[in-house]
């Protein structure tokens, strides 16, 4: 695990935290070891439109 996730967890705590998410990954895995993970997203841009005397 990143230590930015974990750095300030106790040994104990990111060792329980590495068990649960591997044993999470594992329940989701097919028979030939892939894993498949549902998700969606948003990307959203924007521009500004100039003002009346064309600057931002």
């Amino acid at each position: 695990m990143q230590p930015a996730l974990t750095g300030q967890a106790d040994e104990a705590t990111r060792a329980r935290a590495r068990r649960t998410l591997t044993d999470h990954l594992r329940a989701l895995g097919t028979a030939d070891g892939t894993v498949r993970l549902i998700g969606t997203s948003w990307l959203v841009t924007a521009d500004r439109p100039a003002g009346p005397t064309g600057r931002l």
